[in-house]
């Protein structure tokens, strides 16, 4: 009687310790969901900071993943869009019109993240570079990108961005930007992924042991947030500040409302009001947030034609009369240079001016400084627009643009750009202003701290009118990036801002001083207030002001240069098969 033996085919060899199997990872679209979530835990409001430096991790583990490219593209993106659509979602409350905006801007953001995976998924599959190496430079040139393209940027929710609470931390800021410390978190971040799927121990005789890549990559994120700390320590422990002019820094709390808002008598009466409160602590200056003096200021050439300024202001202004124009225009220049006059004190007042010079009329988000006792003044024009807040871009070429907006045609907003970086000077100090959200493009708020003659700014001023997003995350989302530019630039920040957070920022990135902003439930004027500080100046320089956007420059350079490589490989591999 024949007997059958089974015989066990071959084993398989175990995963080695500390490894995992990557076809056992949950879905593509589950880890870019949970990456997107927790990333946007890690912003206002729920600022639980720590989570950025662990919230990649699941989109990371993508990066080797053998699912289809469109099944790990689309599980990205949708991380991406999660993310967008739980950060941003303050936009919606600048008008019931504007959740078409938001999803807009949620879904062509969201773009972005296939684009970073993408990129890695290049440079480490095919090219086999380390991940921590591939991930931060992917990561950070493609946030660089993004505070580019499309329409003017959005350079909000950079990863470095959830670390400005970290003193200690963001001092590495004057030496290569915010950037530096987006790259440090995605480091930890991909540094973790290795301990997920490399080998953590290696068998010996005696016994296992942790494996040398395993020492290596701890030793380099160990290495990377010590020397930063260190730095930032030494930074903090050898700053002397300077007592600088004592500055008022208004903060009203005035409704916006597209196509409306408060009787502009009623505005005067409020500034009236505050502008009292500020001189009764003696300050050197007030300074007024963003585009609170209701009507607007009108700037003419000297010497341009009567009939030259009629048809500009035809051009500029359809509706107005260009006589009257004029005439108000002396009344509004009579307002503003008595109340200085009975104020005693100088003033930097927000406005929008209408400038008419020989080669065309131009309107301008501007900072106004008046003097008592002179007709001179001195402006400083907004240079980088908001799509949608200051112009609606391709409107004309694209009409359907407009849907996106709370705007008719007959009301689009249609600023023009200043002709480029101004600055204000007062009693032997330099003033750089930064209006609205020039102070989160860091390109721009260092092109303003700036100088031809090599003369840096003494105080960056930031006035802003966050009145749109009344009582959101976006108030403190805006301060951070305030926080980020004066430890890049080592210069004092202070902020004058309607329905926001009005604030004095030493060279150190500490908040020295500030008013709360309202709560979305408080009614109108609650927040009002006035902050007066003396300015701590920073005689302090950084090399960030110097040579500015390089390191994500180099991490694009590196990224983009990984490309032709891989496609070289790719073509060479096809010729030997073929």
């Amino acid at each position: 009687m024949s007997q059958t033996i089974a015989i066990d085919p071959a084993p398989r060899p175990s995963p080695a310790p500390g490894s995992i199997i990557r076809r056992h990872l949950p879905p593509p679209a589950a880890l870019g969901l949970a990456s997107g979530l927790l990333l946007a835990m890690a912003y206002e409001p729920v600022a639980a900071w720590w989570l950025a430096w662990v919230a990649l991790v699941p989109l990371l583990l993508l990066v080797r993943s053998r699912r289809s490219a469109a099944a790990v593209s689309t599980g990205a993106w949708l991380g991406g869009l999660t993310f967008w659509l739980i950060s941003v979602e303050w936009v919606r409350s600048s008008d019931e019109s504007a959740w078409p905006g938001w999803l807009a801007l949620a879904i062509v953001l969201s773009c972005w993240w296939p684009v970073a995976l993408g990129l890695m998924r290049v440079m480490v599959r095919r090219l086999g570079i380390p991940l921590m190496i591939a991930a931060p430079a992917a990561w950070i040139g493609v946030e660089y990108v993004r505070g580019l393209y499309p329409l003017n940027g959005f350079p909000w929710f950079f990863l470095g961005h959830s670390t400005y609470r970290l003193l200690p931390l963001i001092q590495v800021a004057d030496l290569a930007g915010a950037w530096a410390l987006g790259v440090l978190v995605m480091l930890v971040n991909a540094w973790i992924v290795g301990l997920i799927e490399e080998p953590r121990t290696v068998p010996f005789p005696d016994g296992p042991r942790i494996a040398r890549s395993q020492v290596i990559r701890a030793a380099v994120v160990v290495g990377a947030i010590g020397a930063c700390l260190g730095y930032g320590v030494v930074r903090l422990a050898t700053s002397e500040f300077q007592d600088g002019p004592r500055i008022a820094l208004i903060q009203s709390d005035i409704p916006q409302i597209f196509g409306g808002g408060p009787d502009s008598l009623e505005v005067l009466a409020t500034f009236r009001r505050l502008v009292d409160d500020a001189l009764s602590d003696r300050p050197d200056l007030v300074v007024w947030p963003e585009t609170m003096f209701p009507y607007g200021w009108v700037d003419v050439s000297p010497g341009l034609p009567d009939d030259e300024f009629d048809r500009q202001a035809r051009i500029l202004l359809p509706n107005a009369n260009p006589a009257r124009l004029a005439e108000f225009g002396a009344e509004v220049r009579s307002l503003l240079h008595d109340w200085t006059n009975q104020a005693g004190v100088p003033m930097i007042v927000g406005i929008t001016s209408y400038v008419f010079r020989p080669e065309g009329a131009t309107r301008h988000n501007t900072a106004l400084l008046l003097e008592p006792g002179t007709e001179a003044v001195q402006m400083s024009h907004k240079l980088h627009l908001v799509p949608f807040g200051e112009y609606v871009p391709l409107v004309e070429t694209i009409p359907w643009v407009l849907a996106l907006t709370p705007f008719d045609a007959d009301h689009m907003p249609s600023l023009d750009p200043g002709p480029g970086p101004g600055s204000l000077r007062l009693d032997g100090w330099r003033f750089a202003s930064a209006i609205c959200f020039e102070d989160s493009v860091p390109h721009v708020t260092r092109l303003l701290a700036g100088s031809s003659d090599g003369d840096a700014p003494d105080i960056l001023l930031n006035l802003s009118n966050d009145g749109w997003f009344r009582g959101t995350a976006a108030h403190q989302l805006h301060l951070a990036n305030s926080v980020l530019r004066a430890v890049e630039l080592r210069v004092p920040v202070a902020r004058a801002v309607n329905t926001g957070i009005s604030a004095v920022i030493d060279g150190n990135g500490v908040v020295r001083s500030s008013l709360p902003p309202p709560h979305r439930g408080d009614s109108a004027h609650a927040a009002e207030g006035v902050l007066t500080a003396t300015i701590p100046l920073d005689p302090r320089t950084s090399l960030y002001a110097r040579f500015g956007d390089w390191l994500p420059l180099g991490c694009l350079a590196l990224t983009l240069g990984c490309l032709p490589v891989a496609a070289g490989r790719s073509l060479r591999a096809r010729l030997r098969a073929g």
